[in-house]
């Protein structure tokens, strides 16, 4: 067996253990099965081009080829919407790539998922095999499996698990066996079992040399699991961190845009309080904006049960209630609370953050689980101030100023001139407040729950400028962005609205799922506003409305869930038309985050593709160079350099001639210098096949400037184009290697 053929079977044990790592991301494990089999084909593809000594250029195309021939058959076997084949794939990757932003791992079942994964597997193959066999350097291949297991790791949080863990470990250690076997079987070249003088086999000492270092590896990393809050072993405890760890917070806004479109409004929690109109029930806040939109930061988490003070208000000359909360059919790390929370009495492991309020399970295994059937008390303080004295209010000064007042450096200029646009008439801090929410209330504005393209900034400007449409997170992040850029801080919240009452108990479904903005006033700390439309939210709260639009009747300023005709558009607040921005601005609503990301990829690919036979063929000279061959090899290592030059050029290499032939016909080619060196090399060349005894050290010292000498002397006449053409795309990569 050869070689490549080792470390090709060595790349399928390697991706088949790591595909493993891939499945805490999703509840559907049909993608491992068409992804072994790609593998498989991959390696199988690999091992038969390599036997014809085609170059590893060759061998990428072709496994690239195949990936795009194996998706294309397997998504014609599963269901889509797309008309012709390239539709139906399209479709297929849109509805992924949607699903993943709607759902939270473990995902549910989706086709769009499965044929995303299984084509990712299979790239991530073609690049493990060109590192690991065609570049020749495995230990770079171990980096594709490690991205795996980091996605679910790092990137989404997930408790991975030690099993992930020692997959992705006993993947990358095949692939290293497989390069000491070959390295070792290259030692024990030319000897026999009587020559080795009873030591045995050098496989063998490799082998038992892998059990040990593997050994003690996997042993070490078990250790250190310990530290790592990302790696746990159920019933033993490993990977809970050494005092805990950081706890991986999993995004609420995901929840919210899954539940908000789920086609049965259940309900999921039941409770009893002594607020007159219910109570907004908050389970996050997400203080931090930036371009990839409003996000957790991490916290410093207090484990108490009485909370401590709240942020920028007293408790004095504030009502105090009690609500009794019963789960019914809702999973969450998150303890749904009214704000502001004093005290809790929930069972399990539960902790808070000082500067939010918000109080999660600090437990690391199950923590998604922790609110399942859960019943529990809470007492809150309502701080919700009265609309007289928040008029009067200044902008208060958060904890977390640093966070709730950044405006980032690359926000787009529109968003800013808009936000400055619709506050321009107004003087305090709370009558800007006030001409935000108006204006996203006006009717100009359209509620609605599909999925809207681009995120982040692209999302806020499509939303503000183009669409004009959008669920509460838009509402919510469009108003708190804009209060931010005129001073005022500024967080969102995501929780329930206070639901539908029925006697003394309140029934909250999972469409009541609501995001909100915050603000920061001195005095009363973060103060609740509604800019979503009243047909899903009811009337704003009390303290947010202008006095001529203040009903009387409302007090506590908790919105009723019957739907009510919108507002009239205010005369004075500009348009949401992008023609309404200063002259010379635009705006673009942009493409979504997925389509740029797959654009990126697939020009890095090209890019990738085009640079292939060109390290390729840099990587195969500089290897042909080493000082630590034998004399006759780094002879016949530059003679067949320059054949390689020669034919890179699209000139013509003398076969079944001389080697003094040969010079004779190269030199006569050249000029100057060059010519006269091809003549040595020739000779030495000429020399080391056929003397008894070849020494020449002076001469082999001087094989890699002789060769370049020749290689500038074939370039020097050729054109520009011809040299570009045989740096990109050397011929020698794709012929037979011939015998030198």
């Amino acid at each position: 067996m050869r070689g490549s053929d080792r470390m090709g079977i060595a790349t399928v044990v390697a991706m088949a253990l790591v595909s493993l790592t891939a499945t805490p991301l999703t509840r559907d494990m049909s993608f491992l099965g068409p992804a072994w089999l790609l593998i498989g084909l991959l390696a199988l593809l690999g091992v038969l081009l390599r036997r014809v000594r085609l170059g590893a250029s060759v061998v990428l195309l072709a496994q690239l080829f195949l990936v795009l021939c194996f998706t294309a058959l397997f998504a014609a076997g599963l269901p889509g919407d797309g008309a012709g084949w390239l539709d139906h794939i399209r479709s297929l990757w849109q509805s992924g790539i949607q699903h993943m932003q709607t759902q939270s791992a473990p995902m549910a079942p989706s086709v769009g998922v499965t044929l995303i994964f299984v084509t990712v597997l299979g790239l991530m193959m073609v690049l493990t095999d060109l590192l690991a066999v065609g570049l020749a350097r495995p230990v770079w291949a171990g980096a594709p499996a490690a991205a795996m297991f980091l996605v679910p790791a790092l990137g989404l949080g997930l408790d991975t698990g030690m099993f992930n863990f020692l997959c992705l470990a006993l993947g990358y250690l095949a692939i290293l066996l497989a390069d000491g076997d070959n390295v070792t079987r290259r030692w024990a070249r030319g000897l026999t079992r009587d020559s080795a003088g009873g030591f045995g086999t050098a496989a063998s000492v490799v082998w038992r040399a892998a059990v040990v270092v593997g050994g003690c590896a996997l042993a070490v990393t078990l250790v250190l699991g310990f530290a790592l809050p990302t790696l746990s072993l159920s019933g033993i405890g490993f990977g809970n961190g050494l005092g805990g760890g950081p706890l991986q917070l999993s995004d609420p806004t995901l929840d919210l845009r899954r539940n908000l479109n789920q086609p049965q409004n259940t309900v999921v929690l039941e409770y009893q309080t002594d607020a007159p109109d219910g109570e907004y029930l908050r389970l996050a806040s997400l203080p931090q904006f930036n371009a990839s939109g409003w996000s957790n930061v991490q916290m410093r988490l207090s484990d108490a049960r009485t909370l401590g003070q709240i942020p920028g208000a007293t408790e004095t000359g504030h009502s105090r209630h009690r609500t009794t909360v019963k789960i019914v059919n809702f999973s969450s790390e998150y303890l749904p609370l009214p704000y502001a929370p004093r005290s809790f009495a929930a069972p399990g492991t539960w902790a808070y953050d000082p500067n939010s309020l918000v109080v999660l399970s600090s437990a690391h295994a199950n923590r998604a689980q922790a609110t399942r059937d859960l019943a529990y008390t809470a007492q809150s303080v309502d701080v919700t101030p009265k609309a007289d004295d928040l008029s009067t209010a200044g902008v208060g000064v958060p904890p977390d100023a640093d966070i709730t007042r950044a405006i980032p450096k690359d926000l787009p200029q529109p968003l800013v001139n808009i936000s400055r646009q619709v506050t321009a008439t107004a003087e305090s801090p709370a009558e800007k407040a006030a001409a935000i929410q108006e204006y996203l209330r006006s009717g100009a504005f359209t509620y609605s729950t599909e999925p809207a393209p681009g995120s982040g900034y692209k999302a806020l400007e499509n939303f503000l400028f183009t669409d004009q449409k959008g669920y509460c997170e838009q509402f919510a992040g469009a108003m708190a962005m804009m209060a931010r850029i005129v001073g005022i801080p500024s967080r969102v919240a995501v929780g329930f609205l206070p639901g539908v009452r029925r006697g003394d108990t309140w029934d909250v479904t999972i469409h009541n799922m609501h995001a909100w903005p915050e603000l920061f006033f001195a005095g009363y700390g973060w103060v609740r506003y509604e800019p979503t439309p009243a047909s899903v939210t009811g009337t704003a709260p009390s303290w947010t409305l202008p006095g001529d639009n203040r009903p009387e009747a409302s007090v506590s300023g908790t919105p009723s869930v019957r739907a009510s005709t919108p507002a009239a558009a205010p005369k004075d607040v500009p348009s949401a038309d992008a023609s309404h921005l200063n002259p010379g601005q635009s705006v673009q609503s942009g493409s979504s985050w997925w389509q740029n990301a797959l654009t990126g990829g697939v020009g890095l690919l090209v890019l990738l593709i085009l640079a292939a036979p060109a390290t390729v063929r840099i990587r195969r000279r500089s290897g042909r160079f080493s000082t630590d061959a034998p004399v006759e090899e780094r002879v016949e290592s530059a003679w067949a350099e320059i054949r390689d030059t020669v034919t890179d050029y699209g000139g013509s290499w003398p076969d079944g001639a001389s080697p003094r032939a040969i010079g004779e016909e190269i030199s006569g080619r050249l000029d100057g210098p060059p010519s006269q060196t091809m003549t040595q090399v020739a000779t030495l060349v000429e020399r080391s096949r056929y003397a008894r005894t070849f020494d020449d050290a002076d001469g082999t010292r001087r094989l890699a400037v002789m060769t370049s000498e020749i290689r500038r002397g074939i370039a020097a006449p050729q054109s520009r184009w011809r040299r570009i053409r045989a740096f990109v795309l050397p011929k020698s990569l794709f012929g037979r290697r011939r015998r030198r």
